[in-house]
């Protein structure tokens, strides 16, 4: 890996993961519009604060925008097409289409009509909903090194590992396709003059993304991906394959005796020795896998600091969806009404934002590395 801003590799990859998760849970389990503004905010910190120094902030600021285009026109669609709630604000040219259900039941569609104020805002909270989490994945990707997740990953999942790392680069390393071959029209004399310029950029690029997977394909085969892992593959291998099947059988009857038995005891048992017996599994397997390091990625007290401010976040989250879950869920209808704002979860999500005071409470470490 070529040399780059610790700001942006001396996170460790472990770190950046629970931070995700913490991240999201607001963005996926609350309708808040509150509590996602500070979503967006405290993630937008993030990028703004230890993004520039990435090589892929300014692909992700592209797909950035074109989310936001995305949410506006969801946010415009939502608008047309809820017409419901207590509060009208004016009314437009209706378009309705009647169509019949499979059960013959009549339903009509339609586009415009009445806007209500309660709609708007259930747009708008819909819209800030998908910003948030579109904010999310873009600092993520922008902040971490998808190498080091990947080799931070359980040895039991390299397989799905190196595929969700191809899945992860593709899009920037499209994009990163698309700005070369355009400078190198550019430098062509070519000028893009529309949307008939567009099938020689397509062909260009589908011919780079043909032969990057061939390279891909060829360095993995040389690196012995998709060998057997075992020195003995065939008993071995059939031996964990049955120990996971009882596994997964015993963990599903456990969870149908907590469904249909009054006495729960019994089934939540079964359950966890389902559980353990499949942890048990996936560490033998994970076991058959040898991995080597040239260097062991370094766990820093900024680290520390990350991992346990995502850790508040997301319990402080999970408490409050347990406790009251009508806090997360804002609902504007009938008749709009203001949200409700615990300021303790407002404080938890604040602390999205300790990436970007890690790194300004730990200057010391700032500097360059090499791998």
């Amino acid at each position: 890996m070529s040399t780059r801003s610790a700001r942006f590799a001396r996170f460790h990859p472990k770190a950046w993961g629970l931070w995700l998760l913490a991240a999201l849970a607001p963005a996926v389990l609350t309708q808040n519009p509150f509590y996602l503004l500070v979503v967006i905010l405290a993630a937008g910190v993030n990028y703004r604060s230890l993004g520039r120094e990435s090589v892929t902030a300014q692909h992700w600021g592209t797909f950035l925008r074109i989310g936001l285009a995305l949410v506006l026109f969801s946010l415009l669609f939502n608008v047309l097409t809820a017409n419901v709630g207590d509060t009208p604000l004016f009314t437009l040219p209706a378009l309705r289409w009647a169509i019949t259900s499979p059960d013959q039941q009549p339903a009509v569609i339609q586009i415009g009509g009445t806007v209500t104020l309660e709609g708007l805002v259930y747009s708008l909270t819909s819209a800030l909903g998908l910003m948030a989490v579109l904010t999310v994945f873009a600092t993520f990707n922008t902040l971490v090194d998808h190498y080091q997740l990947l080799r931070s990953t359980p040895r039991f999942l390299y397989q799905s590992a190196i595929v969700a790392s191809i899945a992860v680069t593709f899009v920037p390393q499209m994009v990163v396709a698309q700005r070369e071959i355009r400078e190198a029209q550019a430098l062509r004399g070519h000028r893009f003059r529309g949307i008939r310029d567009l099938p020689p950029l397509f062909i260009a690029l589908l011919t780079e993304g043909l032969e990057r997977s061939i390279t891909l394909a060829e360095s993995m085969d040389a690196r012995g991906f998709g060998g057997q892992p075992s020195e003995h593959p065939g008993r071995q291998e059939l031996l964990l394959k049955s120990i996971i099947a009882l596994a997964l059988t015993i963990l599903a009857s456990g969870a149908f005796a907590v469904s249909y038995f009054p006495d729960k005891t019994v089934g939540r048992m079964t359950m966890g020795a389902g559980g353990l017996m499949l942890v048990a599994a996936l560490w033998m397997v994970g076991q058959n896998v040898h991995r080597s390091r040239y260097r062991r990625d370094q766990w820093l007290p900024r680290d520390t600091l990350v991992a346990a401010a995502s850790t508040v976040t997301a319990l402080v989250i999970l408490a409050a969806w347990l406790a009251q879950r009508a806090a997360l869920v804002f609902y504007p209808y009938p008749r709009l009404h203001w949200p409700v704002f615990n300021p303790l979860v407002g404080l938890a999500l604040l602390l999205i934002a300790m990436p970007a005071l890690a790194a300004r409470l730990a200057p010391e470490q700032v500097g360059s590395q090499e791998y």
